[in-house]
């Protein structure tokens, strides 16, 4: 079975949510307000990215990607389940709705500079805070900002059945595209009250030994 790999990154290769953290830590005041909207259904997901990103100071950046170094702790497993990947021919793709600076900065931390990788990109140089752009090709959603399911479906169009590993409300969508779903926190709860087979992780252990076993079939 040919197979491709699509990753989310905060709370899933990260142990903590890290755009969460920096939002926190370094965004103007206000951006509770946009929270406080989301979570009574004014604006979307998409329009609460934008406006906590626009809150971000645009001449910190800097210091922002030296914190998420610090402090980003990467979950267990993770070089064990690349090798896997690597020694079976398993296509590897990040995808995030985090801020792609500390992504970048992350995976190069831990030796994988040279995996593929999609996330919103906020541009630094305005003086009134950053921009959200995206690559070119990188398709968006109003629901969740980055559109998962367009990564997924790219995937599937070589032929490859796709596993999907993630744990936040940004993944819902796309769990009902992916063949297979490893998940856990908010995902877990999602999958299980929609009946979307899955499984479950804590580790990239538990992923690695999952995809093994699909590797077998």
């Amino acid at each position: 079975m040919k197979l491709a790999l699509v990753l989310d990154f905060d709370g899933t290769i990260t142990t903590r949510d890290i755009g969460v953290e920096i939002i926190k830590n370094f965004a103007d005041p206000g951006w509770e307000e946009g929270l406080r909207r989301w979570r009574a259904g004014e604006i979307g997901q998409s329009q609460l990215m934008e406006w906590e990103f626009a809150r971000l100071p645009a001449g910190r950046a800097m210091e922002m990607r030296q914190w998420a170094l610090r402090e980003a702790e990467v979950r267990p497993g993770l070089a064990g389940l690349m090798e896997l990947c690597r020694a079976n021919g398993v296509k590897v793709e990040v995808v995030s709705n985090g801020m792609s600076f500390y992504v970048e900065a992350v995976l190069e931390r831990e030796g994988l500079s040279g995996l593929p990788f999609v996330a919103p990109i906020p541009t630094f140089n305005r003086v009134d805070g950053p921009v959200v752009e995206f690559s070119d090709g990188v398709a968006t959603c109003e629901r969740t900002g980055l559109c998962k399911c367009e990564r997924v479906l790219r995937l599937r169009s070589s032929g490859r059945k796709i596993v999907f590993v993630g744990d936040g409300i940004s993944d819902f969508c796309v769990a009902e595209e992916a063949d297979f779903v490893i998940a856990r926190s908010a995902l877990k709860k999602h999958c299980a009250d929609h009946g979307i087979a899955h499984s479950e992780f804590q580790d990239f252990d538990d992923v690695r030994r999952e995809l093994a076993s699909l590797l077998a079939m």
